[in-house]
């Protein structure tokens, strides 16, 4: 036998041993799960309501009468992020005003190393498509980046004048006492500390080229960015946290347009549910004349690799 095969041959038994190691984990791990779940954990879980809001006090006290203590409730779309068990998720699906309760899944930051031809400087560069003789850039135009942050101290993006908001929000549920309306700083120049993806896409978005000469400025250079940072580590409820906060904001930066470049890839291919949280604060977006955006996913081509259903909804692109 080769020297190579005969290394192989002394390492197996080591592999053989290992493997129901790992066999082993596996199943602790499972059966440590099974018992987390029987004696009832709390889980982070999002609650739509069917009601008018923000007129919340009947809703915050029925999640209170469950034994619900602690959670975050937004401001203009009757969702609320709690921590609850399962026999309090029951408890809740037996009230006709709860739409869903839905699993708070983490969710991935996309459009990494996309190479799609947009068209968009032969837009800008076509003399029949001016406003007041000058090319479509977005001006007058707020765009809410939902997004891992923006640093707005980077030359395209400067903050106040080009990122006009800029946004740090992140939502965790186990440090509440109480369920209060959701939080965040504003005015922070760099809301991108990890990453970077957030500031990529609002340079895609609307960045003015500074930097470059104009040779890399974005697709509405224009535009006035309003930036919304959840950080790296993205979960629904911190997206759902930025549309409330572009209907919240609509008409203090002319929003009219909301970026999202992140998925799920564990919602691949699966049928288009209207109780979905995501779909219900889209539903409300276009409703005010908010537009959209998401971000197809890196799952693959074709309609069946979108990475989440929310994307399939007739009100967003």
């Amino acid at each position: 036998s080769t020297p190579a095969a005969s290394v192989m041959v002394q390492f197996l038994p080591f592999v053989q041993r290992l493997l129901v190691f790992a066999a082993s984990i596996c199943l602790i791990y499972t059966i440590w799960e099974a018992s987390v779940i029987a004696i009832g954990k709390p889980a982070k879980v999002i609650v739509t309501f069917e009601v008018k809001w923000p007129d919340t006090t009947e809703q915050v006290t029925e999640l209170e009468s469950v034994g619900i203590t602690g959670g975050v409730s937004l401001r203009n779309v009757p969702i609320v992020g709690v921590l609850a068990n399962k026999q309090q998720v029951e408890a809740l699906y037996q009230r006709d005003d709860v739409v869903s309760v839905w699993n708070n899944d983490p969710l991935e930051l996309e459009n990494h190393e996309s190479t799609q031809i947009t068209g968009v400087q032969a837009l800008q560069a076509d003399r029949d498509i001016r406003i007041n003789g000058m090319p479509v850039s977005g001006k007058g135009i707020g765009v809410v980046v939902n997004d891992s942050g923006v640093d707005g101290t980077h030359g395209d993006l400067a903050f106040p004048d080009h990122v006009v908001q800029n946004v740090l929000a992140k939502v965790n549920l186990n440090s509440y006492s109480g369920i209060l309306p959701i939080t965040y700083q504003e005015n922070v120049s760099n809301t991108d500390i990890l990453g970077g993806h957030g500031t990529h896409v609002a340079g895609t978005v609307g960045g003015n080229g500074a930097k470059s000469g104009g040779l890399h400025a974005g697709v509405a250079p224009g535009a006035d960015i309003i930036g919304y940072g959840s950080g790296a580590g993205l979960f629904i409820l911190d997206k759902i946290g930025g549309f409330d906060y572009a209907l919240t904001h609509q008409f203090d930066y002319h929003i009219s347009v909301i970026s999202n470049s992140f998925g799920n890839t564990g919602d691949v291919g699966t049928e288009f549910n209207p109780d979905d949280p995501t779909n219900i604060v889209t539903k409300a977006m276009a409703e005010h004349g908010i537009i959209t955006f998401f971000s197809a996913g890196n799952s693959g081509p074709g309609a069946s690799k979108i990475t989440g259903n929310f994307k399939t909804a007739t009100w967003v692109i």
